[in-house]
């Protein structure tokens, strides 16, 4: 006979959830990212504003590269391009496109809105030199290169949090709408930041089938940034229905 206990979750299998009933609080204390603050043509973000409520705020983005593995509660790589977007009366980050290697984090934070994919993620430092690379579908989406031989004035920092997401949940048919709700998630004050360094950055983007990234080319790299940080995600932090 299995020792297995048998669950009553909250996400399918409920019997053995793939997301456990414990996924939060988790905690990472060497978390780096690499990420670059772009410019992208107007049109094009209005474009894919289109289908979602939010509004139109401004043509730059940001696009990262994060590792997330040191985490012992969910371990994972994580890869988004975030616009600055309004909805009513708050301005937000919109994490437009999101993917993510590991199947529990991609369900977790689909269960929140996130628009997460899986996706190969690898982000290496090599010397002065540290490479992040998103694969999805043999595609390179984003390819990213921070030199720290080469320091760099701060870029404009955009407002991204809070998280402004689109949670949709689908009717059976796969053609229809069953649930969709605006939701607010914001765990700024959880991050410390360790170091962040300005350097130059240089970004490549391509799409694949369904993953558009290379829309947004060519873009203007506005800078770039290497950080380092801990974080601590709460209970608390999980979000609200707007």
């Amino acid at each position: 006979m299995s020792a297995f206990v048998i669950k009553k979750g909250y996400n399918n299998p409920v019997q053995a959830p793939l997301v456990p009933l414990n996924v939060v609080p988790y905690y990472n204390k060497n978390s780096m990212t690499v990420y670059a603050i772009c410019e992208v043509p107007e049109e094009i973000v209005k474009e894919h504003l289109a289908p979602t409520p939010f509004e139109y705020v401004s043509n730059r983005c940001m696009i990262y590269v994060n590792d997330f593995k040191e985490s012992k509660e969910l371990p994972y790589m994580d890869s988004a391009i975030i616009f600055e977007v309004r909805y009513k009366n708050i301005t937000g980050g919109l994490y437009m496109y999101e993917w993510e290697d590991n199947d529990v984090a991609i369900a977790t934070g689909r269960m929140w809105g996130y628009p997460k994919k899986y996706a190969d993620i690898k982000l290496e430092k090599n010397g002065k030199i540290v490479h992040g690379t998103t694969v999805r579908k043999g595609i390179p989406l984003i390819d990213i290169e921070a030199d720290l031989s080469c320091l760099a004035d701060a870029p404009k920092k955009l407002q991204i949090t809070p998280h402004l997401n689109l949670l949709t949940i689908p009717n059976p048919d796969g053609q229809s709408i069953l649930m969709q709700k605006v939701t607010l998630r914001d765990n700024s004050s959880t991050c410390k930041i360790l170091s962040n360094i300005s350097c130059k950055v240089n970004i490549a983007l391509k799409s694949s089938d369904n993953d558009p990234m290379g829309d947004f080319a060519p873009l203007k790299v506005l800078g770039g940034v290497i950080l380092l940080r801990i974080l601590l995600q709460l209970k608390k932090m999980v979000g609200q229905k707007l």
